[in-house]
This record gives C-alpha cells, structure tokens and sequence, in this order.
C-alpha cells in the first residue's frame, strides 16, 4: 500500500518464464477477448476494465465482472473508482505545464513556492527541487507518517470481519481526522510541524538516492497550487481533464460520478470500508478506463512528439530518462531501456497499470475495484491479464 505497488511494475514488466501458465499470442479481438474471459472466470477477481488504444482511437474498451458484487451492478467502461499512484502521472503534466506558463522550474527549490520551509535535516544546505520530487529522489520517506494521511468515513464501525491483513492499517486509519492536504503536509514536514520527525526524511542527501515517495508527490502537488494561484484540481481540470474529455474524471467524488463510483473489495469480495486520501494528488484519482483512453492517446502523441496538452520540449523533459542507481525515471514515469512509459498504483480496493509503447504505436490501462496485491492467485491473473493485452497482434 505505501510504495503503491512498484512491486506491480515488476511484475508485469518482468515477468518471469517459470511460470506454470504461458499466454499465446492473440490476432483477432474475438481470440483475444475468449482469454480475457476464461482468465477472469478463474481468478476471482471483482471486476476490472481494460482500454487499449494507438495514437488516434481506442482499440479496445471491455469491462469484466461487477462494480457491487452484492447487488449484481456490472462494473462498466465508464465506472468509476481511484486508481492509486498512475494519479502522479498527472501531477508530472501539471509541472510541465506550469513550467510552460513561466509559473515554476524543474530545477527550482521547492521552498520558493511553499508558504512553510521543507528542508531535509540532515542536509540543511541542500535545496530539494521539484525535479528531486518527481524523480523520488527528495529524501522525504513514507514510512513514518503516510498512514496518517487515509481517514475512514465511518472510523467507529466494527471492522472486526476484515482480513487479518488489514487489521494493522485499519486501526491507524480510525485515529485518522480528515483535513486539508496542505495541512498534512505542513504537520509531517515543516520543522517542529505536530508530526515532524527527522524519520521523515532518508540518510541520503535530495538528488543523490531514490526513495520512492507518496509525500514528495502530494508536495509537488502543493508547489503547482501555490505558484500558480490555482488549486491542483482546478489546474488539472483546465489544462489536463478538460482539454481531453476526460468528463468522468475528478479528485474528488462528485454528483456525477458517485452513482457509477465501484464499491472496492478485499480478496474474497470483502467490502472495503469507505475512506478518503488526504494527499489526494498522489493517488486519489478518480476516473474511468473510457476517460483514461483520451489520456493514452495524448501521451502516446506526446511521446512521438504530437502532443497536444503539452509543448513538444515538455514531453521530451517529461520522458526522458535518468539513471538513478538500479532504478530510472522520468518526471513521475517510469522509463525501461526499451523507450516503454509506465506506472501503477494500489490502495486498499483498488489496482491500476499504465505503459505507453512507443515503438509499437499502443497504450494499455487495466483497473480493478480489487486488492490484487494482497492475493497471489489474484495477481498471477491480473499477471496473465497485462500478458495477453502485451502479447496480442494490436492493429
């Protein structure tokens, strides 16, 4: 839950060969979708959503199995649910895009554009820059505070019933109160702030380690709010959502979206209980899979330098990937060796995974209402799931 499923990103870009199952590679859709069914009957899984798409239109939109297990509601192309950490994918264009209005640098200290001071403790002369925050390279860690920042809507219920596994965080969560992101990030952060400690920070100096990081994200986020003069939803709603359609996507739920929201589920369709995240930028994001293929389009153009939300210099800046030790980034993507654009994301209830392959012309999301990271039979599906959509003949 706290790293937001890097371990996904190994999963499924690095699949392994010993598997007991191979996928064959698919031509027609009708061969493929045969898979994705058979698959999805076996695994358990609640429902998930799958969108494919080249450089112009959706190839493939298809949901499986339901949004509310106990009423029987199919989950949709245009449900909607959170989809955990592919949400810092937005927060790289919103930098970017701020960048292109002379709002902020890359390359700026962050402390220019924060109303309270972040400085690492143990390296007080050194800057930490947005760059640093979006390469997870900041020295701010997760592991102390992050917990704090997932408040249940209903923290006095009798969760008694749920996974053992979920017991730990739940019970952190009941102590949680709902405020303003700023806020939190002001009281984990900012020297002498109510839940500031040097644990919040690494060993390492800003630029010089990855570490990934939820808080660093949340605290980009906060610098497009401030130099900007808009809130991160606005900005997002102006320069991102609104110029691609994306009319079911929002930070927040909204009347026009609660009613398609899915519920999200515990292996075993266990009911997640309602929470909300704090530091919504970092992973909140609410949308559909019929949205999220607008967004593949653009990006998979902005990689091939045809974008439009964005300058073909920012899309070069975006993507371009950097070394950092074993790891690579680029502004909040992942970048392999081969030129593929990643990410992923998990939260209790849900699991989200984006690539953009540029050299093939397609871009792949799937989500679903499901912790698939918290069951290995959930997980070799979504494994062979990721598999057949890689391995198929797109056209």
């Amino acid at each position: 839950m706290l790293t937001r499923l890097i371990l996904a990103l190994i999963l499924m870009f690095n699949i392994s060969s010993c598997q007991s199952w191979e996928i064959q590679p698919t031509n027609t859709i009708e061969e493929l979708e045969n898979n994705l069914l058979r698959i999805f009957e076996d695994s358990g899984l609640s429902g998930i959503s799958i969108v494919v798409t080249n450089d112009a239109k959706l190839l493939y939109n298809k949901s499986f199995g339901y949004a509310n297990v106990l009423v029987k509601k199919p989950y949709t192309n245009t449900t909607v649910q959170n989809i955990g950490s592919v949400s810092k994918t937005f927060i790289a264009a919103a930098i970017m895009k701020a960048q292109e209005l002379g709002k902020l640098k890359l390359d700026g200290p962050i402390n220019k554009y924060l109303p309270f001071e972040v400085v690492h403790p143990k390296y007080p002369e050194a800057p930490i820059t947005l760059r640093h925050l979006s390469q997870h390279t900041s020295g701010i860690t997760d592991e102390v505070s992050y917990l704090r920042a997932y408040v249940l809507d209903q923290p006095n219920a009798d969760y008694s019933h749920l996974p053992d596994d979920a017991q730990e965080y739940i019970s952190i969560m009941k102590e949680n109160e709902r405020i303003s992101y700023a806020e939190f990030l002001e009281n984990v952060l900012r020297k002498n702030g109510k839940w500031y400690t040097a644990k919040n920070f690494t060993n390492k100096a800003p630029g010089k380690r990855y570490h990934y990081s939820n808080m660093g994200a949340a605290l980009a986020a906060l610098v497009i709010e401030n130099a900007t003069g808009q809130s991160f939803y606005e900005f997002t709603g102006q320069y991102i959502f609104n110029p691609l359609q994306m009319e079911k996507t929002s930070w927040e739920l909204t009347d026009n979206s609660r009613e398609d929201f899915a519920v999200r589920y515990f292996p075993d369709n266990i009911p997640v209980p309602d929470y909300h995240l704090i530091t919504t930028a970092d992973g909140g994001l609410i949308t559909s899979t019929q949205d999220m293929g607008n967004y593949l389009i653009e990006i998979l153009n902005g990689a091939n330098g045809k974008g439009t939300i964005l300058s073909q210099d920012s899309y070069k800046e975006m993507f371009k990937r950097t070394k950092l030790g074993s790891e690579s980034s680029g502004i909040f993507w992942g970048v392999n060796e081969d030129g593929v654009l990643n990410h992923s994301g998990s939260d209790p209830g849900v699991l989200s995974i984006l690539a953009i392959y540029p050299k093939r012309g397609v871009g792949i999301f799937i989500m679903t209402n499901d912790s698939a990271d918290e069951s290995k039979k959930l997980m070799v599906a979504i494994k062979q799931i990721w598999e057949a959509l890689k391995k198929h003949n797109w056209k």
